[in-house]
């Protein structure tokens, strides 16, 4: 949606280097501030871009900029440094409780008549993942999270930024929660410690920042006589009840394309979505029935249809915003199942609360316990709207990897010979991740024929597998 109304947030301060040339560049919701001084015109965007901007530009395009102005107006500013280039603005609404916040989201950049030839550019640091010292949880740098008390104006809202050198860079209807960017290495533990100071915020948190399944085990190769294909005489199930699977997406030419009735990528929405990472693919094809574990008690042969979403960025890392967004994508289009193959000793009152609303949904979640018997709960696995899966072994034996405790409600076969990779070759893996899939797809083909049924029921009814 493309809105030329500007609204002025807070300012977002940028000192960076190019070579022995400092510079600076200073967002201020719809003003711009910069000192360069000979700084390549592709260094000051990246800047920009590591602070929420999208930037599409001709590669080609690289002049040397000398500016030195503060609280220009962000079109008229960026116009007055790329002239005599052409240039478009792309201004996004970002909705929430509140009110609509509006702020640009991308600028392209082009000579004329060439914009055909603008690529995206990226930041070489892209998200960045940081440590909490004090409790070891991790989440994204220079990103908080908000919900904020009834009746709390805009101008209220408007003064916490101000104080915390905070931008509005999304928001989540559903939820009521904001996404803020902060300055440049921000403290978020003692910002949250200080939450006190603020009395519109009811609640923040940092936009934790959870793993994609620690410790799935690779166990061997598997012989040349296990080839990988997929049976065209098994029809997907007519009420099927679709499995959404929140993980790193659905690999291209995966074969099993006519059990997807959805797809998103969250961090690239308008792109198909890929798998770099191998896992989501592999809790894919397990979810739709198509690979079945090691250890079955009887034959299953239905499949079940799936929705991909791709949350975990490349470096392997879902946010607990961008869960948000994935529970949003699958509640709507009409996900009975969720399956959350990771998980970590993170917990987040924001995600707890998300997941509670998807179970009030209808959604039965399933998550896997973890692959390190420690006893510790794991989240999502150890929330009360969450079914956590520890695995069993090719025996029917508890696997010894497997992770326990109160919060274990199902144990499943997690042994499998899987087509695809992860963090290795195809072959043998082992991990509550498979658990976790495969339990989903049993609770997917038990209410295929039982929609109603409670949890309660199907807890009952998988003992029976």
């Amino acid at each position: 949606m493309k809105i030329l109304i500007p609204l002025v947030i807070f300012a977002v301060q940028i000192f960076a280097s190019s070579g022995t040339n400092a510079f600076v560049v200073s967002i201020a919701g719809d003003r711009l501030s910069i000192d360069a001084n000979q700084i390549p015109l592709q260094d000051i965007l990246t800047r920009l871009v590591e602070q929420g901007l999208t930037v599409r530009i001709d590669r080609s395009i690289n002049p040397r900029i000398t500016a030195s102005f503060r609280d220009r107006e962000l079109r008229e500013g960026l116009s007055s440094i790329i002239k005599p280039l052409d240039h478009a603005f792309v201004w996004k609404t970002v909705k929430g409780p509140i009110k609509s916040f509006v702020r640009i989201e991308e600028i392209h950049v082009f000579l004329p008549g060439k914009m055909g030839l603008i690529r995206q550019l990226q930041s070489e640091s892209g998200r960045v993942v940081v440590r909490n010292p004090e409790d070891g949880s991790l989440y994204l740098k220079d990103e908080i999270l908000f919900r904020l008390r009834p009746g709390l104006t805009l101008s209220d809202f408007n003064r916490i930024l101000r104080k915390v050198k905070g931008t509005v860079v999304e928001g989540n209807d559903l939820s009521g929660i904001y996404k803020i960017r902060l300055v440049e290495n921000s403290d978020i533990p003692s910002l949250i410690k200080g939450m006190a100071d603020y009395p519109g915020i009811a609640d923040a948190e940092p936009n934790y920042a959870y793993p994609v399944s620690p410790d799935f085990r690779y166990i061997r190769k598997t012989g040349s006589g296990t080839a990988f294909s997929i049976s065209s005489d098994i029809p997907l199930k007519e009420t099927s009840a679709p499995v959404a699977v929140i993980d790193t997406g659905l690999a291209r030419g995966s074969g099993i394309e006519e059990y997807v009735i959805a797809s998103l990528d969250v961090l690239n929405p308008e792109e198909p979505v890929s798998d770099s990472l191998g896992h989501g693919t592999q809790m894919a094809l397990i979810a739709a029935g198509v690979v079945k574990p090691y250890g079955l008690k009887k034959n299953l042969d239905g499949r079940n249809s799936i929705i991909p979403i791709k949350a975990f960025d490349d470096g392997g890392y879902v946010s607990s915003f961008d869960m948000m967004s994935s529970l949003d994508f699958a509640i709507q289009k009409g996900a009975r199942v969720l399956n959350l193959s990771w998980g970590s000793e993170i917990r987040s009152d924001f995600l707890e609360q998300d997941l509670n609303y998807a179970a009030s949904r209808g959604l039965i979640i399933v998550a896997s316990a973890g692959n390190e018997p420690t006893g510790i709960p794991v989240y999502p696995a150890a929330f009360r709207s969450v079914i956590g899966v520890g695995a069993l072994g090719p025996d029917g034996n508890p696997w010894e990897r497997s992770n326990f405790g109160d919060f274990v409600m199902v144990q499943a076969p997690g042994f499998a010979s899987l087509p695809v990779g992860y963090k290795g070759d195809p072959g043998i893996y082992a991990g509550t991740s498979i658990a976790s899939a495969f339990t989903s797809y049993l609770i997917s083909d038990y209410l295929s024929e039982n929609p109603n049924a409670t949890t309660k029921e199907i807890l009952n009814a998988l003992e029976k597998y």
